[in-house]
Parts: C-alpha cells; structure tokens; sequence
C-alpha cells in the first residue's frame, strides 16, 4: 500500500512538473522589438497597480513571456488562447511588491520553432497613486446621445463599475429619449460630494452631498445658459460653474471632426448649502473650465481674448478665438471675487490654453495648448504644458504628449501622478492614461488603464472623457440615482440678490466697477496686461446649435 502511495505521490509531483512553463533555451534570437497591446512597454508604474494583462500583436501561434523582478524572482507565464499576457493577481503582486523594476522577455512560437525578442522594462515607483479613476463613456457622435454612462475604475483591481448610464425607467417601461450624462466632478477633500448632470425628462443636476442625493435646476433669472463646466471648491460648500452658449461646426479642411465654440460664458458660484446662485462678474467675454487652487483662495480660468458680442461673431471666425489662463481672488467672508488677472499668457504666441488644472501640492499648473479655440480634445496639435508656479518655468511635457490629441487631465491627491484623455491609438477615441510627474515636472512615458481584459479598449467603441482621480468609490448605487431621478422634485436654485440688477441684453447681473465694456454697463474682465480679458468655455451640455441637431460631444 505503502508503495503504491509513494508512486501516486511522485507521479502527481511529476505531472505538475511537466505543466510548469518553461522558458525555451534553444530560441532563435530576434533582435526586434515584440508589439503588444496596450503597449506598457518602458512605462513607470506605482506599487499596487492592478496586473498589467496585454495582448501579443506580433504574429505567432504561441508566445511565453519570462518576468524578472529587481530582486531576481521570475514569473514565466504562457499566453491562453488569444495570445493574451494574464498574470495572477498573486504573482503579480509578488513580483511588483518591494520591486523597483521588471524585466521582461517575450519569446514567440513561429513555424516550429522559438523566437527570442528583445527584453523591455517596467519602472516601478513606491510612490502612492488614488484608488480610483472616474470617467464618462460617450459613443463619438455629435448628432445624438447615444449610450452614455459615468464609470469609476479601480486601479488596484483592474475593475470597472457602472455609477449611472442613460437608464430605463421600470414604471413607465420606456427608454429615457436624449438623456445623456455628462460634467461629473467630486470635490477632492471629500470625494463623495460628488454631482454629474442628468439631461432629458426628469433631469437636474444630480448632487451628491452629506450623503444625500438632490435634484437641483441651477438655472436662475439672469442666466443664458444652465450651468455646465464644474469646479469644487476644496474645503468649502461651494461650486463654480461655467454657464454656455455652445456653437458646433463640423470642419472640411483640418482632421478635428468637430469644433464647439461659445457665443457667451459666464462664470456662476452655487452656494450648496444656501442652494443659491451667484452671476459672477457678468461681462461680454469668455469664460470657461473654472478650477480651484489647492487652498480655494483662487478660480482659474480660460480667459479668451475676444470682446465679440452674441450673435456679432461671423459664421467659421471661430479659429480667431484665442485663450490664456487667468485667475480671480475669491473672498469667502463675502463670497465674492476680484478683478482677473492672467497666469500664463500664450496668445502673445499666437496660441491658446484651456483646461488649467492644479496640482494638489499647488506646484505645477497643467493646462492644453493648441493653435486656437476651446476644445483641444478634437485638436491634433493640443499638447499637455506645465508651468511651475513658483518659478514661473513653463515645458513641454513631452513624454506625456503624442502626435494627437491630449487633454481632459486632472492631478492625483499626492500631485505625482496625472491622469488624462489621449487619441494617440488612432486619432479617433480618446482613452485614458497615466504619467508620473517628479518635482522638477519631468513626467514619464504613461501607461493605459490596466483592464483585467486587455482587450477592453481594442472592442470599446467609445471615447474617455472628463476623467478624474478619486480616493474612494462611489458610494450610492445606480438605483439610488434611478429613484431621484424618477421620483424625486426637482429642487429650484434661489438668485443671489446680488443678481437684481442686469445688463440689459442678455439678463446677467451686473457688478458695478470703473471699467465696463461701453455697451451693456458689464464689468469688462480685460486683464490689466492689456492683451487678454475674457475666458472661454469648451461645451459639454449643449443647447441646439447652428444645424438644428442636439450637439453631444465627448
């Protein structure tokens, strides 16, 4: 008996034995780089990122990669039938945990016979990076709504979860028409405030807020526009909006398929607990992607440097507007705000910036610059710059950057990691990366969201947009949202008394000042360097344009 249990024990040792990947010894060398996807070949990576699973795109019938780590343990893990690289989640954690490096080494089965191809890296860094990203999914059409949703990915575990889609309504047992969700944003010293927009039949600006869900019309007398762009402060109950009148056009002669423009922008704080609206500095300028600095005593902004009046500019002039970032001192006792000054003057140089975003450390400035207009996420030439706030330094980062679009970037908690929507795959969908940044601004070559199925983009007709890092999930369900949606009043926002007064034209408040633009008694926000002094807002919630159609956008 004895026996035949010492042979079972050493056949059973041998079986798994046989199983055990091997590297080939005998292959042939290569000397050509593998192509994978997606490609995190040479990029940085923190410590407990979810395994990096990617497909081999070189052609092959078979393929084993061997892993190496900076402290000599190996990994050799085979491809499954769709030659794709998937590691175990423990095995991945045993290489990359106290790691400062993987070496990895890919060889491909061709023709009865193995190829060795040259090794590529991975740095790791042991810098923390926040759990989660959150994001829009949109479907690039511009005519109609489409499948939308608001999705947070966990970066620890490669998983993604549903906050909120375009939902059916059970009672009623049909499909909500048009509704789309769009301009998420959660305030980063307390990521559960969060709110998105819900637009259709029963839609409102859905906030989240001391753990209660309210549906709020934040559209007051006085304003053009709802409200679109968002801007939490960091600590306090406020908001600061961006209210748009959105144009598009769909261009013939550049590669952008697409370009948005506003007529008319202003700048709106909501007082969250008041539930009230306050017309910030009302003015025939534009305004757009409002952010706070880190200590909420500033709103930066996209100041363009255009004085055009609704309805004055002509039709396909939009490539003349022209921004530069500035920024307005904001004064809680009074919930009121100063004249703008300009950060970051770049229309001297015949370009513009948008999107301004702060690191937390208030450090870096990280902002889009492309050759005109407010939406460089559908420009090619749109790359990310950084300006250092303390030294006034400005550079390229050009690691971050490709021959397409970027943009649509926010900072993590720790300032060291940057998240942001790049066309780099194909020119056509925006997906989602990231890129360390070091104290002096340096970033790294960014890596793609780490899916447990690296096939997730390759099949995922849709673009990323308004990504944001967040340090814990969201909290409520989706049927949570369904039932306020639904079910719920819609909340009307109070007016500020100080918006009684309006210009006349368009019903904005008027802030009396010294300095008005001569024709609606607005306070004109010309900057005093005399070169920029409105700010411009790209449009995500879009009335009906120029061709009569529901302009939807990325």
């Amino acid at each position: 008996m004895k026996g035949h249990l010492l042979y079972w024990t050493i056949t059973a040792i041998c079986l798994l034995a046989g199983c055990t990947t091997q590297v080939p010894h005998e292959a042939k060398e290569m000397k050509k780089d593998v192509v994978t996807y997606p490609d995190f070949q040479e990029v940085t990576i923190p410590q407990g990122i979810a395994p990096l699973n990617f497909i081999i795109e070189s052609p092959c019938e078979k393929a084993i990669l061997s892993v190496k780590n900076s402290e000599g343990k190996e990994v050799v893990i085979a491809t499954n039938s769709r030659n794709e690289i998937i590691f175990d989640r423990k095995e991945w954690s045993s290489l990359t945990q106290g790691s400062t490096s993987l070496q990895c080494t890919p060889y491909l089965y061709n023709d009865k016979q193995w190829e060795k191809y040259n090794s590529f890296g991975i740095n790791i860094l042991d810098e923390p990076i926040d759990s989660f990203v959150t994001y829009r999914l949109i479907e690039p059409s511009f005519m109609s709504t489409g499948d939308i949703g608001l999705y947070q990915f966990n970066l620890t575990s490669g998983e993604e979860k549903t906050i909120i889609r375009r939902c059916q309504n059970i009672t009623v047992d049909k499909n909500h028409e048009q509704s789309c969700v769009n301009c998420h944003s959660a305030q980063k010293g307390n990521p559960n405030n969060k709110m998105f927009y819900y637009r259709g039949e029963n839609g409102g600006l859905l906030l989240t807020y001391n753990g209660k869900i309210t549906k709020i019309n934040t559209k007051v007398q006085g304003m053009f526009s709802g409200t679109t762009y968002p801007a939490w402060h960091p600590t306090l109950p406020y908001i600061v909006f961006s209210s748009n009148d959105v144009l598009q056009d769909f261009p013939t002669i550049r590669k952008g398929k697409t370009e948005f423009y506003d007529r008319r922008t202003d700048l709106i704080l909501f007082d969250i607990e008041k539930n009230e609206i306050f017309i910030i500095n009302p003015s025939v300028q534009l305004e757009t992607n409002p952010t706070w600095s880190p200590d909420g005593e500033y709103v930066y902004f996209a100041l363009s440097d255009s004085l055009m009046t609704p309805n004055v500019m002509p039709e396909f002039e939009y490539p003349k507007l022209k921004y530069d970032i500035a920024r307005t001192k904001f004064d809680p006792a009074t919930k009121s705000f100063s004249k703008p000054e300009i950060v970051w003057n770049v229309t001297k140089e015949g370009k513009s910036a948008t999107f301004p975003r702060i690191s937390p450390d208030g450090k870096f400035l990280l902002v889009v610059i492309s050759e005109f207009g407010a939406s460089p996420h559908t420009h090619p030439d749109g790359d990310l710059f950084a300006m250092n706030l303390e030294t006034k330094e400005v550079f390229n980062c050009e690691a971050a950057n490709s021959q397409e679009a970027e943009s649509y970037h926010d900072f993590s908690t720790r300032s060291n990691w940057f998240v942001f929507y790049s066309r780099r795959e194909d020119g056509n969908y925006g997906r989602a990366y990231i890129s360390h940044m070091d104290s002096t601004g340096k970033c790294t070559k960014p890596f793609q969201l780490p899916h447990k199925d690296p096939q997730t983009d390759h099949k995922r007709l849709k673009v990323y947009n308004m990504i944001e890092f967040a340090n814990s999930g969201v909290k409520f369900n989706e049927s949570d949202f369904y039932d306020v949606i639904w079910n719920k009043e819609l909340v009307q926002a109070g007016s500020d008394v100080r918006n009684n007064a309006t210009d006349g034209q368009s019903g904005a408040s008027v802030i009396k000042s010294k300095e008005t633009d001569g024709n609606s008694g607005a306070t004109n926000m010309r900057p005093t360097d005399g070169n920029s002094g409105a700010s411009v807002i790209e449009g995500n919630d879009l009335e009906t344009g120029r061709f009569g159609a529901k302009n939807i956008h990325e």
